[in-house]
């Protein structure tokens, strides 16, 4: 008897939370309900609209290893990456982005790593971009291409190798993620 009149009671207190707060379509109790339902994607859209912007604006960064070595001379890879670029640039605002160089020794350097930026060979590469595209009849090169950090980091050695490591895990799975099933799991990679 107790525990239903317990029952009743938590039921009719909850009841009157419900009507007496916030909007209903009876009585809005504030001034700013608005019930008229949007239609889907309404809020999010231009969120993924920004995400693919920012995303298409990433094709034309040059990296660093589209170019040969510690040189100005771009590789296979990346004179097919110009060659994209060239096709899309006079449809879209986007700069080209060189991206500066990370391997080059710095004279006087006591251990003589190559860890360090070199901005001559920077320009020197820019001004391979800039022809480049300048010959492949693209117009304003000069004012769009830039030597600059790519927009998204890259990978660090770590994370490239576990990337790699689920890529080529998943590849020969079943379409469940890959990786083995030790622990009575579906998929998922291991490390």
């Amino acid at each position: 008897m107790l525990h239903r009149q317990i029952s009743s009671s938590l039921a009719a207190a909850a009841l009157w939370v419900a009507l007496s707060s916030g909007c209903h379509h009876s009585q809005p109790q504030c001034g700013s309900c608005d019930f008229t339902p949007t239609p889907l994607g309404t809020i999010s859209d231009s969120i993924w609209k920004n995400h693919e912007a920012n995303a298409e604006a990433s094709d034309f960064v040059i990296h660093e290893h589209e170019f040969i070595g510690n040189s100005a001379r771009m590789n296979k890879g990346g004179e097919d990456h110009v060659k994209q670029i060239a096709a899309r640039m006079p449809g879209v605002p986007f700069p080209v982005l060189v991206e500066p160089s990370s391997m080059s020794v710095r004279p006087g350097d006591k251990y003589g790593f190559p860890v360090h930026g070199n901005m001559d060979l920077d320009m020197q590469r820019r001004t391979v971009i800039v022809k480049a595209l300048e010959a492949m009849g693209v117009n304003d090169v000069d004012q769009r291409v830039v030597v600059s950090p790519a927009f998204t980091p890259g990978y660090q050695f770590n994370e490239a190798g576990r990337a790699y490591s689920i890529g080529f895990n998943s590849s020969f799975s079943n379409g469940f993620g890959g990786g083995s099933n030790r622990g009575g799991g579906s998929g998922g990679a291991e490390f």
